[in-house]
């Protein structure tokens, strides 16, 4: 019986090690100890299923062709579980487990796999004593295939890109709001602070798209989560690589998964939001996370953690002419900053989003809701100022532009829209903060409006890529007078449904329009100057009408909305989706 567990293990690690190398990849951006502990983890898993195998294979001996050939069962099932598991999570995720085709599918590889390792059990006995050297071989070459791109060693002016996710400028320090964010206060202290920035859509995936393309929605036809990029030339990451920059991206929340195509022009992408490294990678894990998951698979990951992975990148690229773009989720719903054990649940629980959990749904003061999002914004202010002290330490501060933005904001409680974001073009959700700190460059304010593109276009201009503006360094010095710019914006009407109403909207400093894709709703026109909360529709069918024409000008003509594109959803994304609240 030892002899059958020891030959057992053997094979299990085998298994482990071959799936470890099947799924590291370099832009992961590992380093070795951290895929040693994913090929230990690999290899835990393997075991975890051979050994209960060999169990199974001892308590069938009596049964005539099946019973001798143990090791032949454990192949078996490891070969079963593994490929009806990557047929279910990586070819059929678009259907339901309800489906003939998927649980028919499973059972049949299942089945497969079984007659597969019993027919070869008096080979296997053969190599049996080769196990090791076959576990050694793919942990090694996993380990040799898995390592991050090398150096460079190029020099030049470095870029720090860092964006938090559902961020409103008006409760940051820089803006007068009184989050505690002394590191933003300081960035903002010796940088330039756009007073009047406002986003593209109030939604991750648009509005990180038009950050880093310089493109509005209406141009790069991204409305929504959950939308598959295809081939984005335009992206600067892909600029910045042909520029001889080593690209890094350490993201925190589904909607930027590599899965939509946002490691495109990254030497290292970082979306794993496991706790150890490639945990959740594991075919075993995967189909655990279903079962135990709310979300079925990892939604998000806290900003300690790409904190972590962010510095990793710093350390080991100091020598590169490197761009890296950190995306902190923390301040999204729900708010965890605060213990929620001491939240007032005195009187009527407030109406809040669906997706938030049962501890947060029954907390009735509205005021201890703005205190938790204020400390989620203080969190994500500490990991932004660990991240320009370690540029200090390394000595990169002169040699690197720093630039902090945001997605999109949150509606607080403004328009009954409590805590949440996404349904709405008001302000709140649509207005972000937007600091530069740049080597050569002093301390300014930059009062006229910009939109979220203005982050591209600008490190174009500043690293000589083509599209470069001198008009928009002028800006940043204050050498330039100030000229608004008409920033249009969209969100879906409706979500997730076929051909889903778009709702436009355009807005300069002193008027907002916004038209609904549902021809049913009307139009709304606000006067910013008179009505900055956006409370009162302006009523005159003029202005409406001279206000519809501009924003059509902008739009270029309604034929915009052919290109929009649609979101791909299988299971697992939309039930991380919903736990994220972007799904009714």
């Amino acid at each position: 019986m030892r002899e059958r567990l020891t030959n057992a293990v053997a094979l299990g690690a085998s298994v482990g090690a071959l799936e470890f190398l099947f799924r590291t990849q370099p832009r992961l951006g590992f380093g070795f100890f951290e895929q040693a502990t994913w090929l230990t983890l690999a290899v835990l898993c393997g075991v975890a299923v051979a050994l209960p195998a060999a169990l199974v294979a001892r308590a069938l001996r009596p049964v005539p062709h099946v019973g001798p050939r143990h090791m032949g069962l454990v192949l078996g099932a490891l070969l079963g579980l593994h490929s009806a598991l990557y047929y279910r999570f990586e070819l059929v995720l678009n259907a339901s487990l309800r489906d003939p085709m998927v649980w028919g599918g499973m059972l049949a590889l299942g089945f497969a796999g079984v007659l597969v390792g019993l027919g070869a059990d008096r080979l296997l006995r053969r190599i049996t004593r080769f196990l090791p050297v076959v576990a050694v071989l793919g942990g090694l070459f996993g380990l040799f295939r898995g390592m991050p791109p090398a150096s460079r060693g190029d020099q030049g002016l470095n870029v720090l890109l860092i964006t938090w996710d559902t961020t409103r400028p008006d409760r940051l320090g820089p803006y007068g709001g009184s989050a505690l964010t002394p590191a933003l206060d300081g960035l903002a202290a010796g940088g330039i602070v756009f007073d009047q920035a406002v986003a593209s859509a109030p939604l991750t995936e648009p509005s990180h798209l038009s950050i880093l393309t310089g493109q509005s929605t209406f141009e790069h036809g991204v409305v929504s989560n959950a939308t598959a990029l295809g081939p984005r030339p335009d992206l600067i990451s892909h600029q910045l690589q042909d520029a001889g920059f080593v690209t890094g991206a350490v993201v925190s929340g589904f909607p930027l998964h590599a899965k939509w195509g946002w490691d495109q022009g990254f030497d290292i992408y970082d979306d794993d939001f496991s706790r150890l490294p490639g945990l959740h990678r594991l075919s075993l894990v995967v189909a655990l996370d279903q079962l135990l998951l709310p979300g079925k698979t990892l939604r998000e990951r806290p900003g300690v953690y790409a904190e972590r992975r962010a510095l990793r990148f710093l350390r080991t690229r100091a020598d590169d002419r490197f761009f890296l773009w950190v995306h902190l989720f923390d301040p999204h719903g729900p708010y965890e900053a605060l213990p929620v054990d001491g939240a007032p649940r005195d009187g009527q629980a407030l109406d809040l989003p669906a997706y938030w959990p049962p501890p947060h749904r029954s907390i009735t003061d509205e005021a201890w809701l703005v205190a938790a999002y204020d400390a989620e914004l203080a969190e994500a202010d500490r990991i932004t100022g660990v991240l320009l002290s370690e540029l200090d330490e390394l000595g990169l501060s002169e040699e690197t532009v720093v630039v902090m933005t945001a997605d999109h904001g949150e509606s607080l409680t403004e328009h009954d829209y409590l805590f949440d974001h996404g349904d709405h073009l008001y302000d709140p959700s649509l207005r972000v903060p937007m600091i530069w700190r740049i080597p050569g460059y002093g301390a300014n304010r930059v009062p006229c409006q910009v939109g979220n593109t203005t982050v591209a276009w600008t490190l174009r201009s500043l690293l000589g890529l083509p599209g470069a503006d001198p008009a928009l360094l002028a800006r940043l010095s204050g050498d330039a007078t100030c000229q608004d710019e008409a920033v249009v914006s969209s969100t879906l009407g409706a979500r997730f449904v076929d051909a889903p109403p778009v709702d436009w909207s355009y807005r300069l400093p002193h008027e907002k329009f916004i038209q609904h894709g549902d021809p049913t709703v009307d139009s709304e026109l606000f006067d910013l100057v008179q009505d900055p909360g956006e409370t009162r529709s302006v009523d005159s069918d003029d202005e409406h009408r001279r206000a519809g024409q501009n924003l059509e000008a902008l739009l270029g003509g309604a034929q915009v909305i052919e290109g929009i594109a649609a979101p791909q959803l299988d299971e697992s994304a939309m039930e991380a989706l919903r736990s994220l609240g972007y799904v009714e």
